[in-house]
């Protein structure tokens, strides 16, 4: 390790980072009354850190740390139906997520560079809420590790300003399909700050 980290220190300098934003979330799934009904969309947040590893100056590796809030916006709104019909998928999840990114960039002008990457995540769920049985009340979720836990992708866009500021578009989605968190992408804008 502190071999390699020699060689991508000579190349480039390695630099801690971190970041926030705010994020959308969308269950991609039928609703259980009707295939012809779609749900919508739920807000949520996240924040990190990560540590980017500088091959030379195009291509990057950066393990992250991240915690994030989601909604799954796993509701409907029909008038037919009583309230817990229309929030039974709903569901709000607090997760630590562990991404890293492999990207790669290029200028565009001599303050500004793009930023392209895409990686693998996993996801522990720590935390979430959904509505209690046949009822408008909200209650804890309970499970054990393998009903909170996921594995995903995620890609990301970004917008770098001189050397520390980048503004970022990054969409995510699991791979596993049983579980917490399970068939809802997620569409995130955020910033980050590279020290």
């Amino acid at each position: 390790m502190l071999v390699l980290s020699m060689t991508f220190s000579s190349h480039a300098q390695n630099r801690w980072n971190i970041y926030a934003g705010g994020s959308i979330s969308h269950l991609c799934e039928n609703p259980w009354i009707s295939s012809d009904k779609s749900y919508g969309w739920g807000g949520g947040a996240f924040i990190g850190g990560g540590y980017e590893i500088n091959f030379n100056s195009h291509w990057s590796l950066t393990p992250q740390l991240e915690f994030a809030y989601s909604n799954n916006g796993a509701s409907l709104s029909s008038k037919e139906l009583r309230f817990y019909a229309n929030h039974a998928n709903w569901q709000s999840i607090w997760s630590i997520n562990l991404p890293i990114i492999a990207s790669f960039r290029f200028p565009v002008s001599d303050n500004i560079r793009l930023r392209f990457g895409a990686g693998p995540y996993i996801q522990e769920a720590i935390a979430g809420r959904q509505y209690r049985n046949d009822s408008d009340q909200k209650e804890s979720m309970s499970g054990s590790f393998s009903n909170r836990f996921n594995v995903g992708a995620t890609g990301e866009i970004a917008v770098e300003t001189g050397n520390h500021i980048s503004y970022m578009f990054r969409t995510s989605y699991p791979f596993l399909k049983e579980g917490w968190v399970r068939k809802t992408i997620n569409l995130s804008i955020g910033i980050r700050y590279s020290f």
